[in-house]
């Protein structure tokens, strides 16, 4: 097979030199790390070493690492050469390489890109996380991060778990407390569940934090939501007011009466109904609200959910609370709006279930749930 190794400071120094020996066709074995001992702390600290050959290895499991040397060196795969399951391993690598090369989503900034985030990038790629995050993460942890840091798989991934985690914005938990009215008011598009997730927040603050809790409804477009919301204020046993004007939704929080917490349930609106929501605006800025709380679910594209950000502006939501987890392919696309320290994200609601599906948003969590590190039950 006449294998030849060729040595580099960096991964693409050492490709480029398999590439000028054997050209763009050369078969990649092996690549590795090289550390050697420093006498007096001169000379080099180490490098790279690759093994490459014209004529593919008679070992099945070699073989499924080949890759031309083109391909492989933009991604700068990398392994030992034992036979364990690093051939495995490799041929992943080299099988998300190349079809990240046929997206064209592979550009000159991976070249010296540590080997063992390569695969990662793509596994951010895969949940949806928009490219440009996904590629400042993996940049920034290669950035800072020492070959310590990123001396096993697990390693690498931790390291981008935690710049992910510090990439989300989060909020405390509504602050509600006894003998201190607080207003907090859900608004979003149409079909998120608002009037649900208000259900679930009303009887968490009373069953298991025992505080006295008023719904006010301003949806007085559907008959069905003042139906529904009343439904629960009767299991729940709590007051329910409606309000179907800016003044009237006022003088309804006070017909309240003395309660801890006031969850107002908005009606929904188009994105693009720019008179709608400037008239919510308006009612809300009626009532003065302590929190508002913009709803959106996560089955909803990345598009949408930067529309719907933007666009609900003339609402002045401070928070983002995120459904409907339960139902979305994957979460990376919650990563493009979860980076907005103006706006982060307060509960996380995971099913239907009254009250039980609704958590309050946990950094660590989300960026396992965006990777895909954990499941949503």
């Amino acid at each position: 097979m006449n294998a030849r190794t060729y040595r580099g400071k960096t991964m693409k120094e050492a490709l480029a030199r398999v590439r000028r020996d054997l050209g763009g066709d050369a078969v990649i074995l092996a690549a590795r790390e090289v550390r050697r001992r420093r006498l007096f702390g001169l000379g080099p600290r180490g490098g790279i070493e690759v093994e490459a050959s014209l004529t593919m290895p008679a070992d099945p499991l070699a073989a499924a690492v080949r890759a031309p040397a083109s391909a492989v060196g933009r991604a700068s795969a990398s392994a030992s050469s034992p036979p364990t399951g690093l051939g495995s391993e490799l041929g992943r690598i080299h099988t998300m390489v190349e079809t990240l090369s046929r997206q064209g989503r592979l550009d000159h900034w991976m070249l010296d890109l540590p080997s063992e985030l390569t695969p990662i990038y793509g596994r951010l790629l895969e949940a949806d996380v928009p490219e440009l995050l996904a590629r400042q993460l993996v940049r920034m942890v290669a950035d800072a991060a020492t070959p310590e840091d990123l001396a096993t798989p697990d390693d690498a991934l931790r390291a981008v778990r935690e710049a992910l985690e510090d990439a989300l914005a989060v909020a405390p938990p509504i602050r509600a407390v006894s003998g201190a009215r607080r207003v907090v008011a859900l608004v979003g598009p149409t079909g998120v569940g608002k009037t649900t997730t208000a259900a679930k927040l009303a009887a968490r603050f009373k069953l298991q934090q025992g505080l006295r809790v008023g719904l006010l409804t301003v949806d007085t477009y559907r008959i069905a939501a003042i139906e529904q919301l009343k439904t629960y204020a009767d299991i729940i046993d709590l007051p329910l007011a409606v309000g179907r004007d800016p003044e009237s939704a006022r003088q309804a929080i006070d017909e309240l009466g003395d309660v801890d917490l006031v969850l107002v349930d908005t009606a929904g609106r188009s994105p693009k109904d720019e008179p709608k929501i400037q008239e919510l605006g308006e009612l809300l800025a009626r009532i003065r609200p302590d929190e508002v709380h913009l709803v959106l679910s996560a089955a909803t594209s990345q598009r949408s959910l930067r529309a719907a950000a933007e666009q609900f502006a003339p609402a002045r939501p401070d928070r983002l609370l995120l459904t409907k987890l339960d139902e979305a392919e994957s979460l990376g696309a919650l990563a493009a709006i979860l980076g907005r320290a103006d706006r982060p994200v307060s509960y996380l609601t995971t099913g239907q279930s009254v009250p039980d599906d609704i958590e309050e948003a946990d950094r660590s969590r989300l960026a396992r749930l965006i990777l895909g590190e954990e499941s949503i039950a």
